[in-house]
């Protein structure tokens, strides 16, 4: 990959602020029953609570681009008794319609891996497990991402300079494997569909390619996807370097104003012969206020980590403040 300059590296230096600056605080709460059977964790029963507060800061200039930032601090509900500050390693930039994020930012290298329709708790949390190889070996770090509209598409392009680092480090030093990586893509409509495309690479030898598609269809929202990704053999669930097909489709409607349905199907295949398959269900009902209770249900076959298949449930309710 070629190596490129971070030339906005200094664009802070660019503007003066002359509004006073806007400082918010938003949070979520979310409270989940989880049941896991059919795996090594057979009948195991947990329960999981989180809490995020969000602060929000943001200014415009006098030439009129916005500056944004924010942090986070959270109690995680599936990293028992551990609480941290998140963020604060990105600022974002709007001009003329396209917005530019730089430090810590995440490349797009599974474009096409659709299906997952859970929430957190059920995703993050459950006793399932896949030795499945999904996604780059390391896909985030300390780099440069540009949002912009051209026409009626939309296009991002995110680039990692160095993806041992998040907010500062050494930009393309490659010699003690601060990769860098880069990912493309662009959503379109046409007609009654929606198309997103994309592309991703890193220094280290991974490659995607990936597409979705999204229509209206009866009532609903469905999308379909393809994703293939070349992994390398130092992949945490990988021995042997090579491509892994992802296929995957969602759907989701709303039953009536309050409540919506959606369920999600994903298969995949890595090269080490190992595959799996997995359907998503959640049903969710607002409760007005911000809140809401949802019921969600996992099934994951095929080959798992330590035999960790099966079925996994979760009942809960979110918050949002």
């Amino acid at each position: 990959m070629k190596k490129l300059t971070l030339a906005l590296a200094a664009i802070a230096t660019a503007f003066t602020a002359t509004a006073k600056a806007d400082v918010s605080a938003s949070g979520s709460a979310n409270v989940a029953y989880l049941s896991t059977s059919g795996s090594d964790a057979a009948g195991d029963q947990e329960l999981a609570v989180g809490t995020t507060v969000d602060f929000a800061l943001s200014t415009t200039t006098s030439s009129g681009v916005s500056i944004s930032g924010g942090m986070s601090l959270t109690t995680d509900y599936d990293n028992n008794n551990s609480s941290a500050a998140d963020g604060g390693r990105a600022i974002t930039f709007g001009v003329g319609g396209a917005t530019i994020v730089v430090g810590d930012v995440e490349i797009s290298d599974t474009i096409g891996a659709v299906g997952g329709v859970v929430n957190g708790p059920l995703d993050d949390a459950s006793d399932l497990n896949t030795s499945v190889a999904n996604g780059f070996n390391d896909d985030d770090g300390l780099g440069v991402e540009l949002t912009t509209a051209v026409g009626s598409a939309s296009l991002n392009i995110s680039y990692v300079s160095n993806d041992d680092a998040d907010n500062f480090g050494i930009i393309n030093n490659s010699s003690n494997g601060a990769d860098a990586a880069m990912s493309a893509s662009i959503s379109m409509p046409m007609g009654a569909y929606t198309f997103t495309i994309g592309v991703a690479d890193s220094d280290t030898g991974e490659s995607s390619s990936g597409a979705e598609v999204s229509a209206a269809v009866g009532g609903g929202t469905l999308t379909l996807g393809y994703s293939q990704q070349t992994l390398i053999a130092a992949h945490a669930d990988l021995t042997t370097a090579g491509d892994t097909q992802v296929v995957g489709a969602s759907y989701s409607m709303s039953l009536d104003a309050d409540t919506t349905v959606a369920v999600g199907y994903e298969g995949r295949k890595d090269s080490d012969s190992e595959s799996d398959t997995k359907t998503e269900l959640s049903i969710e009902r607002s409760l007005g206020g911000g809140a809401s209770v949802y019921l969600d249900l996992v099934n994951l076959t095929g080959d798992t980590a330590a035999n960790a298949d099966g079925t996994a449930i979760a009942f809960g309710t979110s918050v949002a403040f």
